[in-house]
């Protein structure tokens, strides 16, 4: 058996409580907004709209119970204290949280968005950063917000500083990248912990991912028995992957300058380059050994799960 890499929020829904709840969110009056803060709001990147909408939705369903910025009345807990922060330390954990305890009266009932925005609202409100601070205005920018947004991807986080990063231009990692993936594609996790990588321990947090890509055919190891997971991983490599996930052949031959007929990842190369995941460069090469950074996997990714009609 294989249990699946996220558990779809499904909401219980009691027929009255549905009605009061839509007519109060229907009959709520929108707060008026200068021309001025909407230019503010349209600048910033989606991780602080989520925290500003959060905020409304926070105020609109669940003020009643846990007061101005989630200070708690009564039998109702404050959503900001250093309890708090430790119990709802990562995204999921406060997701889940939220979307069974929130609001009260109906718990459940709101829309998986608006239990993302509250998320992000009360992460922020205990000084969890909710977005990266170096990627505005870099190329990847929409890319990496979306599949960060759906949770596909994470990035780093400095506690002390409370502020979390991307580091889109360090290359990704042959761990990193499957785990990613194996996120975005919504493959269904393994129940297994044995690998047949003797260089991935217990405690390493992709050993999961990594066997699950094994499992669904996806990677090989090296002759040596490992996986090599901190080793960065190459365009050729990527691409042989991808070929495998999505079963691709090519139907022609290429003309890269530097992928030879024989070349090993010859025809996972080809492949990938006519489903338009991956294009080579304008001198007419693939560059099969370079290191991809982890921006330009995010791009692969996204046009994986945005497939060109």
């Amino acid at each position: 058996m294989k249990r699946p890499i996220f558990t779809k929020h499904s909401s219980i829904f009691v027929l009255g409580a549905v009605v009061l709840i839509s007519c109060s969110f229907l009959l709520a009056p929108a707060p008026a907004r200068s021309s001025e803060s909407l230019n503010i709001i349209a600048a910033t990147s989606s991780s602080l709209n989520n925290a500003q909408n959060g905020k409304e939705l926070y105020e609109m369903n669940c003020l009643s119970c846990h007061a101005a910025e989630g200070k708690g009345i009564d039998k109702y807990p404050s959503l900001v204290s250093d309890h708090a922060k430790n119990k709802l330390s990562t995204y999921d954990k406060a997701f889940e949280f939220i979307s069974r305890n929130m609001p009260q009266n109906a718990p459940g009932s709101l829309r998986e968005d608006d239990y993302k925005a509250i998320t992000n609202y009360i992460l922020s409100l205990n000084g969890i950063p909710t977005g990266f601070n170096d990627i505005e205005g870099h190329w990847a920018q929409k890319e990496i917000n979306e599949l960060f947004d759906k949770k596909f991807i994470d990035g780093y986080i400095d506690k002390q500083a409370g502020t979390m990063s991307f580091k889109p231009n360090q290359n990704i990692t042959r761990a990193e990248f499957i785990r990613y993936l194996v996120k975005a594609k919504e493959l269904f996790l393994s129940n297994s912990t044995d690998s047949e990588f003797k260089d991935i321990a217990d405690t390493n947090k992709d050993k999961v991912y990594i066997i699950t890509a094994v499992e669904y055919g996806l990677i090989n190891g090296y002759p040596d028995q490992t996986f090599r997971p901190m080793n960065s991983i190459t365009r050729a490599e990527i691409a042989t992957i991808l070929s495998r996930s999505e079963m691709l052949k090519a139907s022609s031959t290429s003309s890269f300058t530097d992928v030879a007929a024989d070349y090993w990842a010859g025809d996972a190369i080809r492949a990938v380059q006519q489903a338009h995941l991956f294009n080579g460069y304008e001198d007419g090469s693939f560059r099969p050994d370079f290191k991809l950074t982890r921006s330009e996997a995010v791009a692969v990714i996204y046009r994986l799960i945005h497939p060109v009609s």
